[in-house]
């Protein structure tokens, strides 16, 4: 084998290894994206249940309107309990009331934010209670 068979051999094993390289950080990358969706639908599904196991003229004093992690002012973080702390960077859960806190239905919208890497995350749901559940 000649030298420039060697340094031909060793350019091509060397793009072949930047292809891998990338691939493998593109794969960690989406990993990292997964698991986050997986905590935020986890502490969705949290705080679904416990709406669910609230009385609904409740509803208001345990999950504060458009509150960020349910503190109103100077008061006390209501949701880190219930999903027990928070897992995600900057992770933030707001109930919404809707039409308004004293409807009958009412629609509340949970939502959790959250970032990685600079990038803004959010997962949704809507649930709908009223004061002839069955």
């Amino acid at each position: 084998m000649t030298l420039v068979e060697l340094l031909v051999a060793l350019v091509v094993s060397v793009i072949a290894g930047m292809g891998i390289l990338g691939a493998y950080h593109f794969s960690l990358q989406l990993a990292e994206e997964t698991r986050g969706a997986d905590i935020a639908l986890q502490d969705l599904a949290a705080m679904t249940e416990r709406i669910k196991a609230t009385p609904l003229s409740q509803l208001q004093a345990g999950f504060p309107s458009g509150a960020p992690n349910g503190v109103v002012g100077a008061g006390v973080d209501l949701y880190s309990a219930i999903i027990g702390g928070y897992r995600l960077e900057q992770e933030t859960i707001t109930v919404t009331h809707t039409p308004t806190t004293s409807s009958d239905p009412r629609q509340l919208t949970v939502q959790v934010r959250w970032q990685n890497q600079g990038r803004t995350y959010q997962q949704t749901v809507h649930t709908v209670r009223t004061s002839q559940a069955t």
